[in-house]
């Protein structure tokens, strides 16, 4: 079953542990936890294995996939999404500052597009959502 992978990573790294370490803590093996962080899959026992070690309802590590339909303006679910994402340049610098990867790249986002009403909205991937908290250039609203 899916699993919120990044939910796991970041109560990982609160509580300071190693892959290792969860997987000892969690009574798993390290090769479950390394493949529930890096592909979102696990047993219903592995996930209510995780939830006790990190003290949450299992619920709480139920995957959520990014809401692409329907579209938010009109309701249609006619929406299209670009099949990659993309970096985003040129007249005014970077779409998301301060979330590149690095100094030299930019950061990347998701382009969807609503067919009946034209909406169109960006969605950004993981790295860059993973440097928001961390970020000057952005506040929590």
């Amino acid at each position: 079953m899916k699993i919120n992978a990044e939910l796991v990573l970041k109560l990982r790294n609160q509580n300071s542990w190693t892959q290792e370490e969860l997987a000892i803590a969690a009574g798993l093996n390290l090769k479950t936890i390394q493949r529930i962080e890096k592909k979102a899959s696990a047993s219903l026992q592995s996930k209510k294995a995780l939830a006790a070690v990190f003290n949450i309802d299992f619920q709480d590590l139920d995957y959520e996939e990014l809401q692409m339909k329907p579209c938010s303006e009109c309701k249609s679910n006619r929406v299209y999404q670009y099949k990659k994402h993309m970096e985003f340049g040129g007249f005014g610098g970077e779409l998301l500052p301060g979330l590149a990867p690095s100094m030299f790249s930019l950061a990347k986002f998701l382009p969807v597009v609503c067919f009946d009403c034209g909406h169109i909205r960006f969605f950004a991937s993981k790295e860059a959502r993973d440097k928001l908290e961390a970020s000057d250039n952005w506040e929590e609203i």
